[in-house]
Protein backbone atom coordinates (compact mmCIF):
# COMPACT_ATOMS: atom_id res chain seq x y z
CA UNK A 1 0.00 0.00 0.00
CA UNK A 2 2.84 2.28 0.92
CA UNK A 3 4.19 1.58 -2.51
CA UNK A 4 1.33 2.36 -4.21
CA UNK A 5 0.83 5.91 -2.40
CA UNK A 6 4.67 6.60 -3.19
CA UNK A 7 3.42 5.85 -7.17
CA UNK A 8 0.29 7.86 -6.91
CA UNK A 9 2.35 10.91 -5.14
CA UNK A 10 5.41 10.81 -8.10
CA UNK A 11 2.75 10.72 -10.86
CA UNK A 12 0.65 13.78 -8.87
CA UNK A 13 4.09 15.92 -8.15
CA UNK A 14 4.83 15.09 -12.51
CA UNK A 15 2.00 16.26 -13.00
CA UNK A 16 2.23 19.13 -11.42
CA UNK A 17 5.57 19.85 -12.99
CA UNK A 18 4.13 19.76 -16.59
CA UNK A 19 0.88 21.89 -15.67
CA UNK A 20 3.48 24.60 -14.04
CA UNK A 21 5.27 25.29 -16.56
CA UNK A 22 2.09 25.41 -19.36
CA UNK A 23 0.49 27.56 -16.86
CA UNK A 24 3.45 30.43 -16.58
CA UNK A 25 4.37 29.88 -19.93
CA UNK A 26 0.99 29.86 -21.79
CA UNK A 27 -2.28 32.74 -20.74
CA UNK A 28 -4.61 29.32 -20.19
CA UNK A 29 -8.14 30.06 -21.10
CA UNK A 30 -10.58 27.81 -18.85
CA UNK A 31 -13.54 27.85 -21.08
CA UNK A 32 -11.67 26.46 -24.63
CA UNK A 33 -9.40 24.29 -22.34
CA UNK A 34 -11.43 20.99 -24.67
CA UNK A 35 -11.65 22.45 -27.38
CA UNK A 36 -9.69 22.33 -31.50
CA UNK A 37 -7.87 19.17 -30.09
CA UNK A 38 -7.04 16.87 -32.86
CA UNK A 39 -5.98 13.34 -32.47
CA UNK A 40 -5.78 9.54 -33.57
CA UNK A 41 -6.36 6.20 -32.33
CA UNK A 42 -4.60 2.93 -33.21
CA UNK A 43 -5.65 -0.26 -32.95
CA UNK A 44 -3.52 -3.66 -34.00
CA UNK A 45 -3.82 -6.93 -33.41
CA UNK A 46 -1.93 -10.29 -34.77
CA UNK A 47 -3.40 -14.13 -33.74
CA UNK A 48 -1.16 -16.89 -34.61
CA UNK A 49 -3.19 -21.24 -34.30
CA UNK A 50 -1.25 -24.09 -35.11
CA UNK A 51 1.30 -25.96 -33.12
CA UNK A 52 1.77 -22.76 -30.74
CA UNK A 53 -1.55 -20.28 -30.19
CA UNK A 54 -0.39 -16.60 -29.75
CA UNK A 55 -2.22 -13.73 -29.89
CA UNK A 56 -1.03 -10.02 -29.16
CA UNK A 57 -3.13 -6.52 -29.15
CA UNK A 58 -1.94 -2.94 -29.44
CA UNK A 59 -3.65 0.48 -28.96
CA UNK A 60 -1.95 3.75 -29.30
CA UNK A 61 -4.04 7.08 -28.73
CA UNK A 62 -2.50 10.54 -29.04
CA UNK A 63 -4.73 14.22 -28.85
CA UNK A 64 -2.96 17.17 -29.74
CA UNK A 65 -4.13 20.61 -28.61
CA UNK A 66 -2.02 23.66 -30.89
CA UNK A 67 -2.36 27.32 -29.71
CA UNK A 68 -0.88 30.65 -31.75
CA UNK A 69 3.17 29.51 -30.79
CA UNK A 70 2.42 26.67 -28.75
CA UNK A 71 1.58 22.71 -27.85
CA UNK A 72 0.15 20.16 -25.45
CA UNK A 73 0.17 16.50 -26.36
CA UNK A 74 -0.97 13.86 -24.73
CA UNK A 75 0.00 9.96 -26.00
CA UNK A 76 -0.11 6.81 -24.71
CA UNK A 77 0.21 2.99 -25.44
CA UNK A 78 -0.71 -0.42 -24.23
CA UNK A 79 0.36 -3.74 -25.56
CA UNK A 80 -0.65 -6.97 -24.65
CA UNK A 81 0.34 -10.33 -25.99
CA UNK A 82 -0.14 -13.89 -24.87
CA UNK A 83 0.97 -17.45 -25.78
CA UNK A 84 -0.90 -20.99 -25.24
CA UNK A 85 -3.16 -18.93 -23.03
CA UNK A 86 -0.01 -17.78 -20.76
CA UNK A 87 0.32 -13.63 -20.63
CA UNK A 88 3.39 -12.97 -22.09
CA UNK A 89 3.45 -9.40 -23.08
CA UNK A 90 2.45 -6.25 -20.94
CA UNK A 91 3.87 -2.49 -21.06
CA UNK A 92 2.36 0.80 -21.29
CA UNK A 93 3.22 4.27 -21.28
CA UNK A 94 2.02 7.79 -21.11
CA UNK A 95 3.30 11.25 -21.98
CA UNK A 96 2.31 14.32 -21.13
CA UNK A 97 4.16 17.34 -23.02
CA UNK A 98 4.23 20.84 -23.52
CA UNK A 99 6.43 22.92 -26.13
CA UNK A 100 6.42 26.40 -26.83
CA UNK A 101 8.07 27.86 -29.99
CA UNK A 102 10.35 30.99 -30.44
CA UNK A 103 12.87 32.68 -31.94
CA UNK A 104 13.83 33.71 -35.20
CA UNK A 105 10.53 32.09 -37.17
CA UNK A 106 9.43 30.07 -34.20
CA UNK A 107 12.12 27.96 -35.41
CA UNK A 108 13.58 26.67 -31.56
CA UNK A 109 11.10 25.62 -29.39
CA UNK A 110 11.48 24.98 -25.53
CA UNK A 111 9.63 21.74 -23.89
CA UNK A 112 8.46 20.52 -20.55
CA UNK A 113 7.43 16.56 -20.87
CA UNK A 114 6.92 13.98 -18.03
CA UNK A 115 6.69 9.92 -18.94
CA UNK A 116 5.23 7.11 -17.22
CA UNK A 117 6.19 3.49 -18.46
CA UNK A 118 5.34 -0.08 -17.23
CA UNK A 119 6.93 -3.19 -18.34
CA UNK A 120 5.72 -6.04 -16.56
CA UNK A 121 7.93 -9.01 -17.98
CA UNK A 122 11.57 -6.05 -18.28
CA UNK A 123 10.23 -6.28 -14.01
CA UNK A 124 9.47 -2.39 -14.24
CA UNK A 125 6.67 -1.57 -11.55
CA UNK A 126 6.74 1.81 -13.18
CA UNK A 127 9.25 4.05 -14.31
CA UNK A 128 8.83 8.15 -14.17
CA UNK A 129 10.68 10.30 -15.86
CA UNK A 130 10.47 14.50 -15.98
CA UNK A 131 12.56 16.78 -18.69
CA UNK A 132 12.88 19.94 -19.38
CA UNK A 133 14.66 20.87 -22.29
CA UNK A 134 14.84 23.04 -25.44
CA UNK A 135 14.82 21.72 -29.40
CA UNK A 136 14.85 22.94 -33.14
CA UNK A 137 12.14 22.36 -35.86
CA UNK A 138 14.80 21.50 -38.92
CA UNK A 139 11.81 20.82 -41.18
CA UNK A 140 7.90 21.70 -41.33
CA UNK A 141 6.73 21.11 -44.53
CA UNK A 142 4.10 18.80 -45.40
CA UNK A 143 6.39 16.30 -47.33
CA UNK A 144 9.17 16.52 -44.51
CA UNK A 145 9.18 17.21 -41.23
CA UNK A 146 12.02 17.07 -38.82
CA UNK A 147 12.33 18.01 -35.15
CA UNK A 148 15.64 17.58 -32.87
CA UNK A 149 15.61 18.33 -29.18
CA UNK A 150 17.54 17.27 -26.16
CA UNK A 151 17.24 17.92 -22.25
CA UNK A 152 17.94 17.19 -18.73
CA UNK A 153 15.40 15.33 -16.74
CA UNK A 154 15.40 12.71 -13.12
CA UNK A 155 14.30 8.91 -14.09
CA UNK A 156 12.65 7.07 -10.94
CA UNK A 157 12.49 3.62 -11.30
CA UNK A 158 10.64 1.10 -9.03
CA UNK A 159 11.04 -2.89 -9.78
CA UNK A 160 8.32 -4.88 -9.60
CA UNK A 161 10.40 -8.22 -8.26
CA UNK A 162 13.57 -7.18 -7.49
CA UNK A 163 12.92 -4.25 -5.62
CA UNK A 164 16.68 -3.93 -3.89
CA UNK A 165 17.90 -2.99 -7.83
CA UNK A 166 15.17 0.33 -7.21
CA UNK A 167 16.90 3.29 -8.29
CA UNK A 168 16.58 7.38 -9.34
CA UNK A 169 19.11 9.03 -11.51
CA UNK A 170 19.60 12.35 -13.23
CA UNK A 171 19.33 11.44 -17.04
CA UNK A 172 19.85 13.44 -20.50
CA UNK A 173 17.23 13.17 -23.31
CA UNK A 174 18.18 13.16 -26.69
CA UNK A 175 15.38 13.17 -29.21
CA UNK A 176 14.92 13.42 -32.81
CA UNK A 177 11.27 12.73 -34.88
CA UNK A 178 11.24 12.71 -38.53
CA UNK A 179 8.82 12.11 -41.01
CA UNK A 180 8.84 11.87 -44.88
CA UNK A 181 6.43 11.67 -47.29
CA UNK A 182 7.09 8.43 -50.07
CA UNK A 183 5.25 7.33 -53.05
CA UNK A 184 2.01 9.23 -53.65
CA UNK A 185 0.41 9.12 -50.22
CA UNK A 186 2.14 7.24 -47.96
CA UNK A 187 5.28 8.54 -44.74
CA UNK A 188 7.45 6.77 -43.02
CA UNK A 189 8.34 8.16 -39.90
CA UNK A 190 11.36 7.32 -36.94
CA UNK A 191 10.70 8.74 -33.62
CA UNK A 192 13.67 8.25 -31.69
CA UNK A 193 14.06 8.83 -28.31
CA UNK A 194 17.32 8.19 -26.03
CA UNK A 195 17.84 8.97 -22.21
CA UNK A 196 21.67 8.08 -21.16
CA UNK A 197 22.21 8.53 -17.27
CA UNK A 198 24.16 11.12 -15.61
CA UNK A 199 25.79 8.76 -12.69
CA UNK A 200 27.53 5.48 -12.87
CA UNK A 201 25.74 2.85 -13.53
CA UNK A 202 22.43 4.68 -14.43
CA UNK A 203 22.86 3.02 -18.09
CA UNK A 204 20.64 3.81 -21.33
CA UNK A 205 17.12 4.22 -21.76
CA UNK A 206 15.92 3.66 -25.62
CA UNK A 207 12.90 3.83 -27.59
CA UNK A 208 12.79 3.95 -31.10
CA UNK A 209 9.12 3.80 -33.18
CA UNK A 210 9.15 3.26 -37.07
CA UNK A 211 6.32 3.89 -39.17
CA UNK A 212 4.48 3.14 -42.25
CA UNK A 213 1.68 5.10 -42.33
CA UNK A 214 -1.02 4.37 -45.59
CA UNK A 215 -3.88 6.37 -46.20
CA UNK A 216 -6.92 4.22 -46.67
CA UNK A 217 -9.82 7.08 -46.76
CA UNK A 218 -10.06 10.57 -45.41
CA UNK A 219 -9.66 9.95 -41.80
CA UNK A 220 -8.42 6.12 -41.70
CA UNK A 221 -4.38 4.94 -42.45
CA UNK A 222 -2.97 1.22 -42.46
CA UNK A 223 0.15 1.64 -39.95
CA UNK A 224 3.15 -1.21 -39.99
CA UNK A 225 5.13 -0.40 -36.85
CA UNK A 226 8.38 -2.07 -35.46
CA UNK A 227 9.24 -0.70 -31.94
CA UNK A 228 12.35 -1.14 -30.14
CA UNK A 229 13.08 -0.67 -26.34
CA UNK A 230 16.52 -0.94 -25.36
CA UNK A 231 17.84 -0.29 -21.17
CA UNK A 232 21.38 -1.02 -20.74
CA UNK A 233 20.76 -1.92 -17.11
CA UNK A 234 17.91 -4.35 -17.13
CA UNK A 235 16.46 -6.17 -13.73
CA UNK A 236 18.48 -9.10 -12.93
CA UNK A 237 18.28 -12.17 -15.29
CA UNK A 238 16.05 -9.86 -17.61
CA UNK A 239 17.13 -8.88 -21.59
CA UNK A 240 18.26 -6.13 -22.87
CA UNK A 241 16.31 -5.42 -25.85
CA UNK A 242 12.71 -5.91 -26.40
CA UNK A 243 11.28 -5.49 -30.24
CA UNK A 244 7.61 -5.46 -31.57
CA UNK A 245 6.47 -5.72 -34.99
CA UNK A 246 2.64 -4.17 -35.19
CA UNK A 247 -0.27 -3.85 -38.02
CA UNK A 248 -3.21 -2.36 -37.32
CA UNK A 249 -5.22 0.63 -38.24
CA UNK A 250 -5.48 4.33 -37.05
CA UNK A 251 -8.53 7.08 -36.72
CA UNK A 252 -7.47 10.42 -36.80
CA UNK A 253 -10.01 13.18 -35.95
Amino acid sequence: MAKCWQAVKVVFWAGLFVCGFWVAAQPAVASDLLEDWTGSIFAGYNQTNGNTEKASGSLTAEAIKKYEKSQITLKSNIFYSESDNSMDGQKWDALAKYSFDFGKEERWFNFYQVLVDHDYFADIDYRITPTVGIGYHISRTEDWTWDADAGLGYRITRYRVNQAQDDEAFTALVHTFMKKKVLENAFLSEDLTVYPGLESDAGVVLRSESVFTNPLSESLNLELKYIVDYNSEPAADKKKTDTQFVAGIKYEF
